[in-house]
C-alpha cells in the first residue's frame, strides 16, 4: 500500500498494465477510490470487481439517458455494453458523446484496446486525451496487451502503471516509455510499478488492500 498519495487529479491520465489475474482490476478499483470526482467506467467485459465501488451504479447497454441521471447522481457509473455493442468505432463514439457533454469527470476504460482500431485510437479517445485536459476531463486506461495500443495513449499519459505481464513485446513496451529497465521484468501478481512522467519518477509498490 502507497505510503504517499497516488490519486488522478482531474484533467491527469493513467495506464495500468498487466495480465489477467494479475490484479489490475483490483488496483484500478482502489485507484478509483482515492481519486476525486464523478468517473464513468467503461466495462466492455463486464468485470464484476468495479460493481463493488461504493454507491457505484450498474447500467446494461448504452442507454445515455440513464447513463446521464446516474451521473447526476452517483459517483461511479459502470457501464456495461451489450455484446452487439462491443465494436470500437462504436464504443470510441460514446467516449466522444461523454467528451463534448461532460466536464470534470472520469473515464476508466477497461480494456483500453477496445477503443482501437488496428492499433489505433479513435477521434473520442483521442478527443479525451487531448482537448479533455483544459475540460477536467481525467482517465484510467487498463490493457493487457499494451503492444497493442497507440503510442498515442503513452504519450498523453500523466502515469504510466505495469504489473505482471506474461509476453516480453509487452513489457518491452513498458520500457520503451519510462526508459526504466524495471519494467522489462516479469512482476509477482499484484506488485505494481507506478511511473511518475512529469517528475520522471519510479516508485514500485506492494499489492493495494482488497475492497
Amino acid at each position: 500500500m502507497p505510503s504517499t498519495p497516488v490519486r488522478i487529479n482531474p484533467g491527469k491520465r493513467a495506464v495500468i498494465a498487466a495480465r489477467t489475474g494479475a490484479g489490475k482490476s483490483t488496483l484500478a478499483n482502489w485507484l478509483l477510490q482515492q481519486s476525486p470526482g464523478h468517473w464513468v467506467i467503461l466495462n466492455p467485459k463486464w468485470t464484476k470487481a468495479f460493481d463493488n465501488l461504493p454507491g457505484a451504479k450498474v447500467i446494461e447497454g448504452l442507454d445515455l439517458k440513464k447513463i446521464s441521471k446516474s451521473l447526476e447522481e452517483n459517483r461511479y457509473t459502470v457501464v456495461n455494453p451489450h455484446p452487439n455493442q462491443q465494436k470500437p468505432e462504436l464504443l470510441d463514439l460514446f467516449v466522444q458523446w461523454l467528451h463534448e457533454n461532460y466536464t470534470d469527470v472520469g473515464l476508466c476504460l477497461d480494456e483500453s484496446y477496445a477503443v482501437h482500431t488496428n492499433g489505433k485510437a479513435g477521434p473520442g479517445l483521442i478527443g479525451w486525451l487531448t482537448r479533455g485536459r483544459e475540460l477536467k476531463q481525467s482517465f484510467i486506461g487498463l490493457t493487457q496487451r499494451p503492444a497493442w495500443l497507440s503510442k498515442f495513449l503513452f504519450s498523453e499519459s500523466d502515469f504510466i502503471c505495469s504489473m505482471s505481464l506474461t509476453m516480453e513485446e509487452d513489457r518491452k513496451r513498458m520500457f520503451e516509455f519510462t526508459g526504466r529497465a524495471a519494467y522489462l521484468n516479469k512482476l509477482p501478481p499484484h506488485e505494481w510499478l507506478w511511473y511518475d512522467v512529469a517528475q520522471d519518477n519510479l516508485r514500485a509498490f506492494d499489492p493495494v488492500p482488497l475492497t
